[in-house]
């Protein structure tokens, strides 16, 4: 008996920031930073493994697939039900007005969006908060 997957759809959320680039890239892009607003503990193995849990006993774990300085950090997670999928985290910055944006990137199951969406928003206000923004 084989069990049908999920149907996954990519969720692209984008906030507005007052940060800078190179500060906003800190909280994206390592554990101390990712720990003080996406999840409740960060842990890293061997430079590219993370282990992301949070309090309520949900943990995922990933790897690091890229980071570029100041621009967006892409994690593979392991346990996705499809090998393409990836949570990024890219800033952008609005060439003429310099204003810079969070734009996160995940995978969820269908019907699930405007919840994951209210999670990514209560946890975007804490980064804000945690940034001063």
């Amino acid at each position: 008996m084989t069990t049908a997957l999920p149907i996954r759809n990519k969720l692209e959320l984008e906030y507005p920031m007052r940060s800078s680039a190179n500060i906003l890239y800190q909280y994206i892009s390592n554990p101390s930073g990712l720990q003080s607003w996406f999840a409740d503990h960060v842990g890293v193995q061997g430079g590219d493994k993370y282990k992301f849990k949070w309090d309520d006993g949900t943990e995922a774990n990933a790897i690091l697939v890229k980071a570029v300085n100041s621009k967006y950090v892409r994690f593979k997670m392991v346990d996705a039900p499809d090998s393409e999928e990836f949570l990024e985290f890219r800033i952008a910055q609005d060439a003429i007005t310099g204003d810079i944006d969070l734009v996160i990137t995940e995978f969820v199951n269908a019907g699930d969006e405007d919840n994951t969406a209210a999670i990514w928003d209560a946890a975007v206000d804490n980064l804000k908060y945690t940034i001063g923004g």
